[in-house]
């Protein structure tokens, strides 16, 4: 038994399947219930209103037709001649009055729904009455409530229905009964008891009866069912007769209802003492009549909480039996990784040579722990032969460039048979020198993982260039150049402006994507591999006429013969003088014009005069500034140690000479500019003095001027020119924005306030303060103290 428990203990990748399997089944099988369920208490919510409604509508069509008809009859009552003369006759007929009145008790003898009638003779102010006694009964109050009606001290509603309750004996207040009274008068305004008006009581019972019928109709034969009327004063009257502190709250959210929702008819659910009702109401127009129907919602919901208990144990049943399924399928399912387990487990562990898998892990983190182990070992010993054969291809590699005269036929052999060179180089070739310009800043700039890249978008940008017209390789032996193998084929000399063209379309695409620029260099043909390192450092040697040049530029032997053949090694002698006369005489123009021609005659020497004629030129412009700064008052502001870090710091004559340019364009300075520049270190030094000393109350221009060793006329006048204020006048400036910040941020006196700021006097310190800020210091302080 233990051997299973741990068997499963194990397959923990068995059992999320299944899991997942089962909780997917019960989450779609619970939405849908949860869904069937929901819908089921809206549906029996909405069939429940339905009903009620059609109850409600039933009950308010009695109302409706019973108004009606009691309407109908007080009207023809009303305007019956012979009724006519009980409310408005003036004398009194008693024979006729009780003739009158016998025709009125049969009348209500034939209408079995009145309970009485009362005739108000507004004239004679007496009142005629005929049906049940309640309404003569002096131990009833009925009729005094009639009169409270008439007298206005009980809301009157016209032609409208309104439930009246009264006590029929007054020995018995406890008992009460109710009548529906209706009264007519001629008056369309409010009733007023100088007019005469006709009263009908309509017995209530058929109403209740209905009401009772129709409850237990609605409720099934469930008492808890209640149905009532809310009058149009909003009391209530219903079969009971007893309203309930339930139902008054009822009554209250029936009007809360329908005064925030304006709806005649309309249900809700309200909730008292934890009871929940279902309420259903409409309202009657005709006589301002609210009815209303209350329902548990327990009783409402019996159903649906039954079908609730029926989808729970459906879902019971549902989950066994998916669960058994699940069980079943992922055997099935389970069958490959299980024997992808037995197959790993076969491999040696590490650390787990016995025994269960480790508990931290399923059964696919355990057949992914030994596919990773696997690879890994793979991977390092592949990379371990990558490395090898780069060791060796770097070793071939090195031994064909610098040292292929000792590179053998079996050598040659070796990097055939393993691709180290796609080039075949027993046949004549080309071998070139590829550099990025400018190398030595960018290793200060860039890691040495930038650099490597940068190397490696040469050479491929190079290489996929250059194959498009041969057969071409391109070396990185680690340095700071790459080196470039070409097959010259049957093309001879031709070989080299194909080479230069394909050359200068690779440096225009790696500027464009890098925008850094590089230089080749070609060296001559090599008619067999054993001469490529003679031809190698012969490309190196080519590649310092990058001096000569420029950057970005393809040198081949053609463009560095012509300069060999030049034979010139120095500049020549009268360029050097008129070059020299052009900068003591200050001709900026002239000696521009004569570096230009100067640098015309370096550039087509050899790179070993070049280097020589650039620092005879440094030496020549540095002699030339020491002779004209011992003959001037005011030297030439020049470093001279720049001049010897041009040849060095950079690659190319064009970057010496645009130096040189800029050197000497600080050499050639006009003098009215020189004059500018010396009074602007005066007022700056004038200015310095007066900030460090303005608490000094001898602080002037005579002071300033000691202190400069200068006339006061020539400083106060160099002054007023240029700041166009005078030297006294910017001392008081000083002295006022000084004195501010005093005002605002220090406790000082006003006085000790002048003195810190260099006035003597405390009224000049006060005139000169309201001139210039237009209010005296202690107003100033106040100001600013309110308004902070």
């Amino acid at each position: 038994m233990n051997k299973y428990l741990r068997k499963y203990r194990e397959r923990k990748y068995l059992f999320r399947i299944m899991l997942s399997i089962n909780l997917l089944i019960v989450a779609v099988m619970l939405a849908s219930l949860v869904s069937a369920y929901w819908y089921s208490k809206k549906i029996s919510l909405s069939s429940q209103r339905e009903a009620n409604e059609k109850v409600l509508s039933q009950i308010n069509y009695n109302i409706s037709y019973m108004n009606e008809t009691v309407k109908n009859f007080a009207i023809s009552l009303f305007y019956d001649n012979d009724m006519a003369h009980l409310l408005f006759s003036r004398e009194e007929d008693r024979f006729e009055d009780t003739t009158r009145i016998n025709k009125l008790n049969k009348t209500i003898a034939y209408n079995s729904y009145i309970h009485s009638i009362v005739f108000y003779n507004s004239k004679r102010q007496r009142y005629f009455t005929g049906g049940d006694s309640d309404i003569a009964n002096e131990r009833s109050n009925l009729m005094p409530i009639m009169e409270d009606y008439l007298e206005g001290k009980r809301p009157l509603y016209k032609m409208q229905l309104m439930p009246v309750e009264f006590t029929p004996d007054s020995k018995h207040p406890e008992r009460k009964e109710e009548v529906f009274s209706l009264f007519l008068y001629d008056s369309l305004d409010s009733y007023s008891k100088s007019e005469s008006v006709l009263i009908v009581n309509i017995q209530p019972e058929w109403l209740f009866e209905k009401l009772d019928l129709l409850s237990s109709r609605s409720a099934a034969g469930r008492s808890s069912n209640r149905i009532f009327i809310l009058d149009q004063n909003r009391e209530m009257y219903s079969p009971s007769g007893e309203e309930t502190a339930e139902l008054a709250a009822i009554r209250s959210e029936v009007y809360r209802q329908l005064d925030s929702s304006q709806r005649e008819v309309a249900q809700f659910t309200h909730a008292y003492r934890g009871d929940k009702q279902i309420v259903n109401y409409m309202v009657n127009p005709s006589v301002d009549w609210v009815i209303v129907d209350v329902e548990p919602y327990d009783h409402v919901m019996r159903a649906v909480e039954q079908l609730k208990a029926v989808f729970f144990t459906v879902a019971i049943i549902c989950f066994v039996l998916a669960a058994l399924a699940s069980h079943f399928i992922t055997k099935r399912l389970y069958s490959p990784i299980n024997v992808l387990l037995k197959q790993t487990q076969r491999l040696p562990r590490e650390g787990d040579a016995e025994g269960p898998l480790p508990e931290e892990k399923d059964e696919l983190g355990y057949i992914s722990r030994i596919y990773n182990q696997m690879i890994e070992r793979i991977i390092g010993d592949r990379s371990r032969q990558k490395d090898n054969e780069n060791i060796l291809q770097s070793y071939y590699l090195r031994k064909l460039i610098t040292a292929s005269s000792s590179f053998t036929p079996q050598d040659w052999q070796e990097c055939v048979r393993h691709s180290y060179v796609k080039t075949d180089l027993s046949r004549e070739c080309v071998i070139g020198v590829l550099k990025i310009d400018q190398y030595d800043k960018l290793k200060a700039r860039l890691s040495f993982s930038e650099l490597q890249l940068l190397q490696f978008a040469v050479a491929n940008i190079a290489l996929e260039i250059l194959s498009e017209e041969l057969r071409a390789d391109i070396v990185d032996l680690r340095g700071e150049h790459l080196i470039l193998l070409a097959e010259t084929g049957e093309r001879g000399d031709d070989i080299y402006p194909l080479l230069t063209s394909l050359l200068n379309r690779a440096q225009k695409s790696f500027r464009g994507y890098y925008g850094i620029t590089f230089t080749a260099s070609l060296g001559e043909r090599v008619p067999r591999y054993g001469e490529l390192t003679l031809h190698y450092e012969q490309a190196l040697d080519y590649l310092l006429y990058k001096m000569n040049f420029g950057r970005e530029s393809v040198i081949a032997p053609e463009m560095v013969k012509r300069i060999l053949n030049n034979g010139e090694s120095q500049i020549p002698p009268a360029l050097e003088k008129r070059f020299v006369e052009a900068v003591r005489a200050n001709k900026r123009e002239q000696a521009l014009q004569e570096l230009d021609r100067i640098r015309g005659a370096i550039a087509g020497m050899s790179y070993d005069a070049v280097v020589q004629a650039v620092v005879r030129l440094g030496i020549l412009i540095k002699e030339t500034v020491r002779e004209i700064n011992q003959n001037k008052l005011s030297p030439l502001l020049i470093d001279l140690r720049q001049v010897d870090r041009l040849v060095f710091e950079n690659e190319t004559l064009d970057e010496i000479f645009e130096a040189y340019e800029t050197m000497l364009g600080s050499l050639f300075v006009d003098p009215k500019q020189l004059s500018e520049n010396k009074f602007q270190v005066i007022i700056e030094t004038i200015k310095e003095v007066v900030q460090a000393n303005y608490s000094n109350p001898n602080l002037s221009l005579q002071e300033i001027a000691d202190l400069l060793k200068m006339s006061p006329v020539y400083v106060g006048r160099i002054f007023k020119k240029y700041e166009t204020i005078s030297v006294a006048d910017y001392i008081n400036e000083v002295r006022m924005l000084n004195a501010v910040v005093l005002l605002e941020n220090d406790k000082l006196q006003v006085y000790e306030v002048s003195e810190q700021v260099g006035f003597t006097s405390q009224s000049y310190f006060f005139k000169l303060f309201k001139k210039r800020f237009g209010t005296t210091p202690k107003d100033y302080r106040i100001k600013k103290s309110v308004g902070s």
